[in-house]
């Protein structure tokens, strides 16, 4: 049987696909919250979110199966992840004898379910790296949309740059002689929201790039690890703090009385934030690809181990924790990436 062929833009696909999800999960948790909560259904009649979440999954399916196109699979990955979290979103009502909705471990169940998904996705873009036949099968896909006139310049350089990558495939040189042959249109200007996103990527890179940023991440990190660890204490331990957030079951007067959740929620947060201030020492040595690196996995810690124990207990009121973290492996990284092509020049 012949091995499936992946998309060189599987990534980008996939992202868009949990992107669109977990933004609609979002948007319904907070219209609810805005709400103050209301009463689900109302009359005889109520449209569950599972029933739009079906319908949108059902539309992204059928734009896959009836169109050709490139053009077609960003809108589809985007209409399909917006059905996916119209879908997942009512998790807690299939779970429950009671069909209830506001079922507290259902944040935790959701937020693995999206934790799966990541490290799933992640493992089919990264398990090998792409095979001559897979470069000369996208190269092929790039070159359809000549069919249609909406081959441009940029797509007809990416072609040829995929076919060169196709080693000896039989159908290599036949195909480069007739990509090149192929009169491209140009490429077609950015629209509003392109140039606006590119101008917050490059207003972003410029502000990450001071060195007063710098110095506000490395305290700003300091600071983020020191109030995870303190709210977690907080709601387990129940110093008397009310948060408003955190859900009934969360307090424990007693340690004795600590579940695994609360053990899981304090030895996790412990360990990121050693982790950040054993980076903030190695920062101030002048290593700061090593001190990146250690920021980078105290903040998956936060991501993949601590946040799973928040979300258990306090439901969908931690978004805003994860939101947070997720900005700060970004920055994190982005940083890493410059100063290991800083470290590669000073080398040459």
């Amino acid at each position: 049987m012949p091995r499936a062929v992946r998309s060189v833009d599987i990534g980008p696909l996939q992202d868009t696909f949990l992107i669109s999800a977990v933004t609609m999960i979002i948007v319904i948790r907070l219209q609810l919250w805005l709400t103050n909560y209301p009463q689900l259904g109302g009359g005889r009649l109520h449209i569950a979110h599972l029933l739009w979440g079906g319908l949108f999954m059902l539309v992204a399916i059928l734009v896959l199966l009836s169109l050709l196109g490139r053009r077609w699979r960003k809108p589809a990955a985007i209409v399909g992840g917006v059905g996916f979290g119209f879908f997942i979103d009512e998790l807690g009502k299939f779970i429950t004898e009671d069909n209830d909705y506001f079922f507290q471990p259902t944040a935790a169940l959701v937020y693995i379910i999206f934790i799966v998904l990541y490290l799933a996705t992640r493992a089919m873009q990264s398990r090998r790296g792409f095979s001559e036949r897979e470069y000369l099968f996208n190269a092929l896909d790039l070159f359809t949309e000549a069919a249609s006139n909406d081959l441009d310049a940029r797509d007809k350089a990416r072609a040829l740059d995929l076919l060169d990558k196709a080693g000896n495939e039989p159908l290599v040189q036949p195909l480069r002689d007739l990509v090149a042959a192929t009169d491209a249109i140009p490429t077609a200007p950015p629209g509003p929201l392109e140039r606006l996103a590119e101008r917050a990527r490059t207003r972003y890179f410029a502000v990450v790039e001071r060195p007063g940023f710098q110095r506000l991440l490395l305290w700003g990190l300091g600071l983020w690890a020191l109030l995870q660890l303190l709210t977690v204490f907080v709601l387990v331990l129940s110093l008397g703090v009310d948060l408003g957030g955190a859900a009934e079951n969360f307090v424990s007067d007693n340690v004795g009385d600590l579940r695994f959740v609360n053990i899981g929620a304090l030895v996790s947060a412990a360990v990121s934030a050693v982790i950040i201030a054993a980076g903030i020492v190695v920062w101030r040595r002048g290593e700061r690809v090593a001190a990146l690196r250690h920021f980078d996995r105290a903040l998956i810690v936060q991501i993949f181990i601590t946040q799973v124990f928040i979300y258990a207990e306090s439901s969908f009121s931690a978004i805003t924790g994860i939101l947070v973290a997720i900005g700060l492996l970004v920055t994190v990284r982005y940083m890493e990436a410059r100063e290991r092509d800083r470290e590669a020049v000073s080398v040459r």
